[in-house]
This record gives structure tokens, C-alpha cells and sequence, in this order.
């Protein structure tokens, strides 16, 4: 299974990728940024994506080193480059905010995988409000994946 964790901050990808680690044997390709989540979608097929709606525009790795603008809506333009590929895969939404906005229309997290299969063709497997260290955050991302497996 081809697995992408579309995350920026390094906290919460980690606790991503230990949940991951407990399901999968495959390692993770990881990206911390709108344009590096675009290019891979782009360019690969995944069968998995774990992504986060806030990102920064480029990620650590950027050649000037800066992380651009936080897009609260960042995970939306990875959703259109899949949509533009014609590419349909399983995501898992794992994110801070409780709710955001899918073309300029504010989206609760809880409805946002019905609306993203409408706009989107995308199969949102869940959507889970992140919160640091959070024991029933894990869970909800351990059910999700146990599901998947």
C-alpha cells in the first residue's frame, strides 16, 4: 500500500506515522507543504493519504528555506490536483480546525467527507479534530486505519 502524510507540523506527523507504523509495514513518503503534496499527487499514485486542510505553501525543505504562507486551505488544492489527475483515492482528514472552506463555502469537519465526494471525487474515509497528545484523537485515527488495514 502506497501511503502519503500530507503534514507541516512535526508533532503531529509524528504521532501520524507511529499510529501508521501499527498497520502498515511500508514507510510513509511525508510532505510538509501545499506544493510538495501537489507535485507527488501529480506525479504518483498513492492508495492513502493522510492530509492536513492547513499547510504552509512550501515546506522545510524549500530552497530559500522559508515556509510561505499558512493556507488554511491547503489541503483543498491538494483535493483539485486529484480531482484534475482523475485520480480517486482513500484520505483520511486529520486536522485542528473544526471546521473550513471548500469553494469559499465554510464546511464543518464532520460533514466535510460528503461534501469533498460531491466536489471532489474523493473517498474521505474519516475526518478526525486533531488535538496534541490527545488519547481519543489516537483512537479515532487508530480506528480509521484499523478499518483500512
Amino acid at each position: 500500500m502506497k501511503i502519503l502524510v500530507v503534514e507541516d507540523e512535526v508533532h503531529k506527523r509524528d504521532e501520524i506515522l507511529r499510529c501508521l507504523a501499527e498497520f502498515h509495514d511500508e514507510i510513509p513518503e511525508v510532505v510538509d507543504s501545499v506544493q510538495g503534496a501537489v507535485l507527488k499527487v501529480m506525479e504518483r499514485d498513492y492508495d492513502l493519504i493522510i492530509l492536513d486542510m492547513a499547510l504552509s505553501t512550501f515546506g522545510e525543505n524549500s530552497s530559500d528555506k522559508k515556509k510561505g504562507h499558512d493556507q488554511a486551505h491547503g489541503g483543498v488544492e491538494v483535493l483539485r490536483a486529484l480531482k484534475l489527475k482523475n485520480k480517486i483515492v482513500k484520505i483520511v482528514i486529520v486536522t485542528q480546525y473544526p471546521d473550513f472552506y471548500i469553494g469559499g463555502v465554510k464546511v464543518k469537519l464532520k460533514d466535510s467527507p460528503a461534501i469533498i465526494k460531491g466536489k471532489y471525487n474523493q473517498n474521505v474515509l474519516g475526518a478526525v479534530l486533531y488535538n496534541y497528545k490527545s488519547k481519543s484523537t489516537k483512537n479515532k485515527i487508530m480506528s480509521i486505519l484499523r478499518v483500512i488495514k
